[in-house]
């Protein structure tokens, strides 16, 4: 299945790219199994956002996600930090 991520502000700083496409395994169907499976086969970034993980949102096709919800072949995989304001 081919997902499209999408890394904003630090995140992207921290990937160097703004966007990513890939190709996983039906197994991976969560934006939290799938960073663990990046975060073990790329390491580098991947592991920094993985240990990062409680203080970043994501997002799945432009809506607020939970890391436990369901990824579809297609999905947009949108990586954020918390949006702050003053």
């Amino acid at each position: 299945m081919k997902i499209n991520i999408l890394f904003f502000a630090g995140i992207r700083e921290m990937f160097g790219i703004h966007e990513k496409c890939i190709e996983i395994k039906e197994s991976k169907t969560s934006p939290e199994k799938l960073l663990k499976f990046l975060s073990e086969k790329e390491q580098g970034s991947w592991v920094e956002l993985l240990n990062s993980k409680d203080s970043i949102r994501v997002a799945i096709n432009q809506e607020i996600s939970n890391w436990g919800d369901s990824l579809k072949d297609g999905d947009e995989l949108a990586f954020f930090p918390p949006i702050t304001g003053g």
